[in-house]
This record gives C-alpha cells, sequence and structure tokens, in this order.
C-alpha cells in the first residue's frame, strides 16, 4: 500500500477546471515535487492535499485512511508557505512551538522538541529572536521547523524559496532535502523552479492546463520527455520542424540537410520536431553522427557554459560550450558547422501547448 494516494482528483471553480483528472500515489518517504508554470493547478492540488480546498471529485486518501472530506487540523499535515507566516509577536522558540502548545504538551515537552528542531535546522542560538530579527532564509528555517513540530505523516511546501536570492535558494534546498532524509518525511514541493524540482526531488510531477504531462524521476524528465511541453518546460532544448524520409530507420530532412534520429515513436501524420539538448551539440563536424550547417545569431556568456545560436535552414539551434580559456568563440555571421550523436536526439509530435 502507497503512503499517499491521489485517485482521479478534479477541481473545479465554477465552470474553470483547474485540475483534472490527476492521479498519483506516493510511497513512504518519497520527495515528490509538482512542477509547472502559474496556473498549471500545482497549488491547487497541493491545497487539497492539506485539506484547505475540497476535490470536486476524486479521492484522498493516507495509509489506506479516505481523507478527501476531512478537515485540515485532523490531517496531521505540516505545511510551509511561501510567504514564512510567522507571528511576528513571538520569538523563534514560541513559533516552533505553537502547534504543540495548542495540542496540550507539556512545558517540558515543548521546550525539548522546539531544542531538537532547532538543532536540525541550525539555529540553535535563536530561541529568543522575532522573525524580524532574521533573515529571509532564517525564518523560513523556522516556518521549516514550526510545520515538523508535531511530526507530521506528510509536509507540504509551497514555492517556499521564490522570495528568496538565487545564493540562499541553493543553500536552503540543500538543507530541507538534509533534513528531509533524516527524517524520512514524505515531502510534496511545490515549484516553478525546473533546477529546485531536479536537485531536490525523486520524482517530479509536471503540469501543465491543470492536467499531468509526465511523472518521472529527475533523469526521465530531463533525458526522456514525454511531450512537446515538457521537453521545453524543462530545460532548454531544439526543437526542430523536420519531414520524415524514412520512418523505419528514423530518417529527417531539415530544409536540404538529412538527419538521423536515434528514438523516434509511432508517428500519426502530425508535424513532427527532431529534439536534441543545447549540450549534446559540438562544434565542427564528425563521422557517424549527425551534422548540421548554418550561420552564427547570437554569442551569450552564461557563466561556465557559452551559449551559441545558429539559424540552420531558417530555424533557430542553440548549442553550449564550457566556457574555459582557451575558448574561441565564432563571429556573428560566420558559417558555423556542428555535430551531435544520433542516440542524443529523438522524434516527437508538435503538440504546442499554452504555457510552453
Amino acid at each position: 500500500m502507497m503512503h499517499l494516494e491521489l485517485t482521479k482528483i478534479t477541481k473545479s471553480f465554477g465552470s474553470a477546471i483547474a485540475v483534472e483528472d490527476f492521479n498519483l500515489a506516493v510511497a513512504q518517504g518519497e520527495f515528490i515535487s509538482f512542477l509547472g508554470p502559474s496556473g498549471c493547478g500545482k497549488t491547487t492540488t497541493l491545497r487539497m492535499v492539506a485539506g484547505f480546498e475540497r476535490p470536486t471529485s476524486g479521492t484522498i486518501t493516507i495509509d489506506g485512511n479516505d481523507l478527501t472530506n476531512t478537515p485540515p487540523n485532523r490531517r496531521n499535515i505540516g505545511m510551509v508557505f511561501q510567504s514564512y507566516a510567522l507571528f511576528p509577536n513571538m520569538t523563534v522558540a514560541q513559533n516552533v512551538g505553537y502547534g504543540l502548545k495548542i495540542a496540550g504538551r507539556t512545558r517540558a515537552e515543548i521546550e525539548r522538541r522546539v531544542s531538537e528542531l532547532l538543532a536540525l535546522i541550525k539555529l540553535e542560538g535563536f530561541a529568543r529572536r522575532y522573525p524580524y530579527q532574521l533573515s529571509g532564509g532564517q525564518q523560513q528555517r523556522v516556518a521549516l521547523a514550526r510545520a515538523l513540530a508535531l511530526s507530521p505523516q506528510l509536509l507540504l511546501l509551497d514555492e517556499p524559496l521564490s522570495a528568496l536570492d538565487a545564493k540562499i535558494r541553493i543553500e536552503l534546498r540543500q538543507e530541507i532535502r538534509r533534513i528531509q532524509r533524516q527524517l524520512g518525511i514524505t515531502t510534496i514541493y511545490v515549484t516553478h523552479d525546473q533546477e529546485e524540482a531536479l536537485s531536490l526531488s525523486d520524482r517530479i510531477v509536471v503540469m501543465c492546463n491543470g492536467r499531468v504531462e509526465q511523472v518521472g524521476t529527475p533523469t526521465e524528465i530531463y533525458n526522456y520527455p514525454a511531450t512537446a511541453f515538457v521537453a521545453k518546460f524543462v530545460g532548454h532544448i531544439n526543437l526542430l520542424p523536420v519531414s520524415v524520409t524514412d520512418p523505419q530507420h528514423g530518417l529527417v530532412r531539415l530544409g536540404s540537410q538529412s538527419l538521423r534520429a536515434g528514438r523516434y515513436a509511432q508517428l500519426n501524420g502530425r508535424p513532427i520536431r527532431l529534439a536534441v539538448r543545447p549540450e549534446e551539440i559540438n562544434p565542427g563536424a564528425a563521422e557517424t553522427a549527425n551534422v548540421l550547417s548554418g550561420e552564427v545569431e547570437s554569442v551569450t556568456y552564461l557563466g561556465s557554459i557559452v551559449r551559441i545560436g545558429l539559424k540552420v535552414e531558417g530555424h533557430p539551434l542553440a548549442l553550449d560550450v564550457f566556457n574555459e580559456h582557451s575558448l574561441q568563440l565564432p563571429s556573428i555571421g560566420q558559417p558555423y558547422q556542428v555535430h551531435f550523436p544520433v542516440e542524443a536526439c529523438w522524434l516527437m509530435e508538435d503538440s504546442e501547448q499554452p504555457g510552453a
């Protein structure tokens, strides 16, 4: 039996469908991320798990118990919000221990548990401080400790790092994952940040327009996207419109240039795209590889990599090269040839969707 199960969950607000036919089974101790653009239904789904919204149809069970219509305060679920939601008139210790106090725990129990949690989030010396005396990252750690105080069955996090700067986000997401693994608590994390989802998750649920596009491990989502939306939303990808010349062997043409795809599914007559990630493409030509010729349109520095933008047969193509001291970059307008392995590209039907 799975720890958490969402079965055929649908949520409508009047005539608008926010979530449609959502199905997911989560194992004990698993870290799941809901990933997608704004308005895709990920937070609405999280709120239904928490009990703040009731599904229009479908069921939510934890350890086999149907909690679909159970109020939030009877679900034994901890939740961390984007806005921290700390009590400004309470100290760190009082904020962390608030739920324990409401639950009727003794003073000694509260003090012991608060001490354990402050050690867990590495804020042992901050018990008497107030929220305004903390940084954003420290406040979010306190919010996390408060959510964990009552040892919940499930931890929910709704874009908890979006208000923080980039460096603190990286540090805090590592802390969240460390704490989650240490406690073994089942966790659902909502984010629109692909890097967060890829670095934190055991599995990712990619959503668009209220529906699940794909569920898989970070490797599966990034390397084997099931739809054009997933391919474009998770990471950068080149999607080249090609015509199929030999479907049995994956042979296609982009204008006057021939290519071969390493993976291809049953083609149903819809427009076809050849997909390849920028990091799979290399400068120059090579035998046994796909080779394309084009013209340099842009050179963009992105820190550790440089992205070179080409125009190939009238279509954009990007490749990423490591930014090293000996790197020689092409000039804008220069003819440029690139190659990539056959196994690094695949064919997929073109399924344009809003938010892509």
